[in-house]
């Protein structure tokens, strides 16, 4: 297991916090409830910046997928040296004990490899993770403590969540964190994964996200009319799952909110 070189205290205290989030669905709620009085980001942004207790703050909407996070990671690393990393969003439980909304601090990520190949894992920064568990504590939300698994495709059914959750022994899954973290530990910059569930394990996605997402998992306005216009069952679910993202994700703004507040 990877870890990146333990940081002083004080560093972590005085940091800029480098927020990556996947999509702009997961960013506008979460911003929002992150920084009350600032500017929401446009549609087209994917960096918007504030201040919060006299730190900087940095939201980076990375498009979804581990090579997409990776890269923005590394050209935020580069650009904001002495950053802390938080990856945050919606994942799917792969606990059953785990219901929607709940929050997962995790404790490690790791890449999910369908080959004998080891899996490659990175431990999550001690004190950015305990500060965390002590915000989440504070506010009364449900959560969990463990491993999170990051893939590289849209796990949509509750026997592919099972399947993963045999083989990885993790209480979720994303599609970033895992990259974030790879490049978080190749420059020493501490890390930390905190996700909200979106679709418990038991819950079946029978939506074609491929036939309208773009490259970037942002959807293609013209492709998901022809998507809707085919299955109209469809926008029911979707109307349902962008409910839970913003509520989701505004809880995990709140709790960046503490977190910083806990780090100054």
């Amino acid at each position: 297991m990877e870890k990146a070189r333990a940081p002083e205290i004080s560093s972590l205290r005085r940091a800029p916090l480098a927020v990556f989030v996947a999509t702009r669905a997961e960013a506008r709620p979460l911003w929002m409830a992150l920084c009350s009085t600032a500017r929401a980001p446009r549609l087209s942004d994917s960096v918007a910046r504030t201040e919060l207790q006299d730190r900087e703050v940095v939201l980076v909407t990375t498009g979804m997928g581990p090579e997409h996070a990776e890269a923005a990671a590394c050209r935020l690393f580069d650009g904001v040296p002495g950053a802390v990393a938080i990856s945050v969003g919606v994942s799917a439980g792969l606990d059953p004990q785990l219901r929607s909304g709940d929050l997962i601090v995790a404790d490690q990520v790791s890449f999910y490899r369908r080959s004998a190949e080891a899996a490659r894992a990175f431990s999550c920064d001690s004190e950015l993770k305990e500060s965390a568990v002590s915000g989440v504590r504070r506010s009364g939300d449900r959560y969990r403590l463990g491993p999170i698994v990051t893939v590289d495709q849209i796990v949509l059914t509750a026997k592919e969540k099972r399947d993963l959750a045999a083989r990885s022994g993790a209480l979720a899954v994303d599609m970033e964190s895992a990259a974030i973290a790879a490049a978080a530990a190749a420059r020493s910059v501490p890390f930390l994964a905190i996700r909200a569930i979106l679709d418990p394990v038991e819950e079946d996605l029978r939506i074609a996200f491929d036939q309208f997402l773009d490259h970037r998992g942002e959807p293609c306005q013209a492709s998901l009319a022809r998507y809707l216009f085919a299955h109209p069952l469809a926008l029911i679910s979707l109307v349902g799952l962008g409910l839970r993202t913003r509520a989701a994700c505004r809880r995990l703004g709140r709790l960046l909110r503490e977190l910083s507040s806990i780090l100054a």
